[in-house]
């Protein structure tokens, strides 16, 4: 088991796709204090408008009517689930998805890119 391990091979663009990014903290965004470190006053002095949702969704389906090519009055999705975020974690129909999950729904995604 260990040789097929030492044999797997991960290109750089798959772990960018499945791994998170965790900035160094002297690169993180830090309100009031300018590049080099001084403080500043804020570009904005009116609190900004939300625009992504406080959970975002994801609906996963499959879209039957195009797949196979049916007439454009029928209308056949196939609902799979639903994917939600909050904070770094992934749900599944509100179950968690574990790092595997996360790999196979990142696969998910780039094959459907690729079609």
């Amino acid at each position: 088991m260990y040789e097929a391990a030492a044999q797997a091979r991960l290109s750089p663009e798959d772990c960018r796709r499945v791994t998170a990014h965790v900035p160094d903290q002297s690169v993180a965004f830090q309100p009031g204090v300018g590049a080099g470190g001084r403080r500043v006053a804020p570009a904005d002095l009116s609190p900004p408008q939300q625009i992504v949702p406080q959970t975002p969704t994801i609906y996963l389906g499959v879209d039957l009517q195009r797949r196979f090519g049916l007439p454009r009055d029928v209308v056949a999705d196939l609902p799979i689930g639903i994917v939600t975020v909050e904070g770094n974690q992934l749900f599944l129909n509100g179950r968690p998805l574990g790092p595997e999950d996360r790999s196979s729904l990142a696969a998910a995604c780039a094959a459907s890119r690729n079609r």
